[in-house]
């Protein structure tokens, strides 16, 4: 999806707080981390996805990049991540036809269905793999962006040093680096993070929906700070150590978080109904969400898989970034599984974008 070149193992994921580079290698027994670098990001630099200083920006690229001590970055060739808030997926159906036609018909499909106008986006499609019972009709995943923001992180990009050959959305890497192809289990993703939350639903590791909200674990220091008085640094602390266990510092960072992760449950549910609704429209037979996936940062709030299990009845788990990287664990150097459950979740974004090369 807004492809430059050819691809690499190079994933940069940028947010509003933080950037992280992961460089993937592929050997004899699987692949192995090349390179992983993370840079917190001073408020201010990127605000809800748009770069708004890129001088102070690209000098923090640069930097990162000299910490490397080990092998290089080689050509700097990249495939970068975009906010998901700034970016439209939507599946949209079309009449058989011949592939050479689709193009331009997605064309003038997507004008109806993106909310931004046509000449101001860039956008890309594929055709999602029909169900072995459907034949009057294609299923397309079309997503967009706009222009002014893909312009801005390829210039970006080039100016740090960098060879931006893909950017995609953050969904797209993400649903990459946790569910196998083989997987046709109907998903919901919720990527849990420091500035905002997004949700992906997979039906046979295809998208069908994405979204954001901003309920994030900015809001969550925030909520607990308020509520027992403290900095940000013990509020961190207490929101992984405590979270929504109520045994424990009488309940008072449980009561704090609360209403915001029952913000999140009803999201959840609102979005599995959308999908229930809609699948019988798109001839999908698997139409009732069966797993909820957690990622990102702060979904390792103490607690919180079991806090959802009882409020959706659904299955939930912690998603694993390193289940497509069958060698990650073994020969590489130093190995992925070293590093802290909550950094690997932390770099489930970069590893996607760097995994972007083994799709074929």
């Amino acid at each position: 999806m807004f492809n430059f070149g050819k691809k690499l193992t190079l994933g940069l994921d940028l947010s509003d707080f933080s950037l992280k580079f992961v460089q993937l290698e592929k050997n004899k027994k699987g692949f192995s981390l090349i390179n992983c670098v993370k840079e917190d990001l001073p408020v201010g630099l990127i605000q809800r996805g748009e770069i708004k200083k890129e001088k102070e920006l690209t000098n923090i690229i640069k930097g990162a990049l000299r910490k490397i001590k080990r092998r290089p970055f080689g050509n700097r060739e990249v495939v970068c991540s975009l906010p998901e808030e700034k970016v439209f997926i939507r599946v949209i159906q079309l009449p058989l036809m011949k592939e050479e036609e689709l193009g331009q018909a997605v064309g003038w499909e997507a004008e109806a269905h993106i909310p931004l106008n046509i000449n101001e986006v860039y956008f890309d499609w594929q055709i999602i793999k029909r169900p072995v019972n459907q034949s009057d009709h294609y299923n397309i995943l079309v997503g967009a962006a706009p222009r002014f923001l893909v312009d801005s992180y390829f210039r970006f990009l080039k100016r740090s040093g960098l060879k931006p050959i893909a950017l995609e959305p953050e969904s797209v890497a993400v649903s990459r680096s946790l569910i196998k192809v083989v997987d046709l289990t109907p998903t919901i993703l919720v990527d849990l993070g420091a500035s905002g939350t997004n949700f992906v639903i997979l039906s046979a590791s295809a998208i069908y929906f994405t979204s954001h909200i901003s309920i994030s674990g900015q809001l969550f220091n925030r909520a607990i700070m308020e509520s027992l008085g403290i900095n940000e640094k013990k509020a961190e602390q207490l929101k992984i150590e405590v979270g929504l266990d109520k045994a424990k510092e009488k309940g008072k960072v449980y009561q704090a978080l609360k209403p915001l992760v029952e913000e999140l449950v009803n999201q959840i549910k609102d979005y599995t109904a959308f999908y229930q609704n809609q699948s019988s429209r798109l001839s999908r037979p698997d139409g009732v969400i069966g797993r909820v996936l957690l990622c990102g940062g702060d979904s390792l709030l103490n607690n919180l898989p079991s806090f959802l299990e009882q409020k959706l009845g659904l299955t939930i788990e912690i998603g694993n970034p390193l289940v497509n990287l069958p060698g990650a664990t073994k020969g590489s150097s130093p190995k992925l599984s070293s590093l802290p459950k909550k950094e690997i979740l932390t770099y489930t974004t970069a590893l996607g974008l760097a995994m972007r090369n083994l799709e074929d």
